[in-house]
């Protein structure tokens, strides 16, 4: 039954964002933290300080040379280097996810995760090993040094890092400028005409600059994905209104501030960027300050075929691939020993979303919990994902507000201990002692779906439960989630690694939504709670206690968290393992990177 199944976190990406960093130096102030009483209300600003530069402090081997070092080559396989770009004009693009990773090297954003103060190098407190969204708590500043949010979260004040430089662009008559908060205004402006994206800023009144260095947001209700949107999707990149006016399609005219500066793109083979070498950010190491980046030449290969990939990698044309297929995992082991393989979280999973809307049998929870207690979580997960954390519902491990298995109240832990004869009895009690029979819905495209239904079904006939699995197509299929018109149950992909996306489904007035209008009265409110609680430390409390709730009522069986790995050649120095600090964005690790080219040339590459 295991199958070398396509990879379920890029899958899972691609559905949630249709749905749905680290800088050197900034003092961030975070949201108020907000006490209010029948009488009175007082606010708490919460400030942190960050240094002006990176400061590293471990010696470690493996991750410090003794002494930087400029020059050389890295050749970085992304999320979506199996395939072009869909276009260099970031916020208009088909596919924001994959424009975003050949975007990076040279746009930068507002703000990133905060590599440095809260990664493996500084507290550890977040490992930046989740795809797609960086906790807001773990953010830093990038071209935004600063920001602060009101009280009430509809206005955000964000302080412009001074001296940052477009790069100019001879071909376009840009020569190099300090970049502005208008710019900032005007690239935002712009990405929020991107067709179909109207509703998903109907939260966001204005977007206006009040001097040189500062952009406000006004806001007509707090938004508690605020930070995604600033820090993925369409408000990430920022684009110069040159690049705009002289056209944004043509990778020619790009123009940025990060690090590095697009210098070559050939369709079908990659993209070439080159050190920028008047980039603001700095690096101070061993008592030492360095200019950024070290890098010389970073590219970012197509290759579309599955072994070359594999192989380019095995003998070092690759020096870092932060999404390996754990299927890998062995052969790259005894054919290259000295490459580092790090196993991590995807941070999605796949789930049989039970229709308790119109389904015969699944409005009652006794039997939707009997299903998922005869449900052999661990088995499954070895069988389709070979391993991976069965408990990540509705939000997984390492994003706050999670709560382990061993500590999960008994009520929830009892759906993760596989027992058959139980749920038999609990369908037996139910009133149906002869079982009754379901349907599986899948969709055509998906190996892995097919793998899951068969595994359940086989399954669920040992309690009573026939199952017949039905293959759709993939248009009626999305279409069948997204109106709840499947009969029983539906496989389906998800990402969780931001509880809100998962917590949309308790809803019960947006698509897709799994409860009757008035049904889940309980927990519309508890979601209006917690989203609009503005303070990141207290929204936590709120997520945790809500994850708790929602997984009790057993809305859907969640398979496996599956792992990936992390595969890097140990001449790559300063680095500590992390795989994404923004929306698919890996330069604020490469920036802090350096080439070890005589360990290289040691083992033979």
């Amino acid at each position: 039954m295991k199958r070398n199944v396509i990879s379920v976190l890029l899958t899972c990406f691609v559905i949630t964002s249709l749905v749905l960093a680290s800088c050197s130096g900034s003092t961030q102030t975070t949201q108020p933290a907000t006490t209010q009483t029948a009488a009175t209300q007082t606010t708490t600003t919460r400030t942190t300080t960050l240094p002006t530069t990176t400061t590293v402090t471990s010696t470690t081997a493996s991750t410090i040379a003794a002494t930087p070092l400029y020059g050389g080559t890295l050749t970085l396989f992304t999320v979506y280097s199996y395939q072009d770009t869909p276009g260099w004009d970031f916020p208009m693009t088909v596919n924001l996810s994959t424009a975003a990773e050949y975007a990076n090297p040279f746009l930068e954003w507002p703000l990133v995760g905060d590599i440095e103060k809260y990664g493996p190098r500084g507290t550890n407190a977040f490992a930046f090993n989740t795809w797609e969204m960086v906790p807001e708590q773990y953010l830093g500043g990038s071209l935004a040094e600063s920001w602060e949010v009101s009280p009430n979260g509809q206005s955000f004040t964000f302080h412009v890092r001074h001296g940052v430089m477009w790069t100019g662009n001879q071909k376009i008559g840009m020569a190099p400028r300090e970049l502005t908060a208008d710019d900032i205004v005007s690239s935002q402006k712009r990405a929020l005409t991107r067709p179909g994206f109207a509703a998903s800023f109907a939260w966001l009144k204005s977007i206006s600059s009040t001097d040189k260095y500062t952009v406000v947001w006004t806001c007509n209700t707090y938004y508690v994905l605020w930070s995604w949107r600033m820090c993925g999707t369409v408000l990430g990149a920022i684009m110069a209104p040159e690049t705009v006016a002289a056209g944004p399609t043509d990778w020619k005219n790009a123009v940025g501030t990060g690090p590095f500066i697009l210098s070559d793109y050939v369709a079908g083979s990659g993209a070439t960027y080159t050190r920028n070498t008047n980039y603001w950010g700095t690096a101070n190491i061993n008592g030492k300050n360095y200019q950024l980046p070290f890098i010389q030449t970073l590219i970012y290969p197509v290759i579309p075929d599955p072994s070359t990939q594999i192989a380019a990698l095995r003998t070092g044309k690759i020096d870092w691939d932060p999404r390996v297929n754990l299927t890998n995992q062995n052969s790259l082991t005894s054919s290259a020993p000295n490459l580092i393989q790090n196993k991590y979280l995807s941070g999605s999973i796949y789930m049989y979303k039970f229709n308790r809307l119109t389904s015969q049998y699944f409005s009652n929870l006794s039997l939707r919990r009997a299903l998922m207690i005869g449900t052999d979580l661990n088995s499954i997960a070895n069988l389709v994902f070979n391993g991976g954390e069965i408990h990540s519902w509705p939000i997984g491990e390492g994003v706050p507000g999670y709560t382990p298995l061993d500590q999960l109240p008994a009520s929830q832990k009892e759906l993760y201990t596989y027992d058959g004869a139980k749920a038999k009895q609990m369908i037996t009690a139910a009133g149906y002692p002869n079982g009754f029979n379901i349907e599986i819905a899948i969709s055509s495209s998906d190996s892995t779906e097919q793998d899951l239904a068969s595994a359940c079904a086989g399954m669920w006939a040992q309690i009573g439960v026939k199952a017949t699995i039905k293959v759709m197509d993939p248009t009626a299929y999305g279409t069948a989630y997204a109106n709840s018109s499947f009969k029983d149950g539906l496989i389906y992909p998800w990402a969780v690694v931001n509880p809100f996306v998962a917590f949309n489904q308790a809803r019960s007035d947006v698509s897709g939504a799994i409860y009757k209008a008035g049904e889940s009265t309980n927990f519309d409110a508890k979601y209006q709670t917690a989203s609009s609680t503005v303070d990141a430390v207290q929204r936590t409390a709120l997520v945790k206690q809500f994850a708790l709730d929602f997984l009790d009522d057993a809305a859907v069986i969640p398979f496996a968290n599956s792992y990936s790995l992390n595969c890097y050649w140990p001449w790559l120095k300063n680095y500590y393992g992390e795989v994404e600090a923004s929306y698919y964005n890996q330069i604020p690790m490469v920036k802090l990177m350096w080439i070890d080219q005589n360990l290289k040339k040691s083992l033979g590459k």
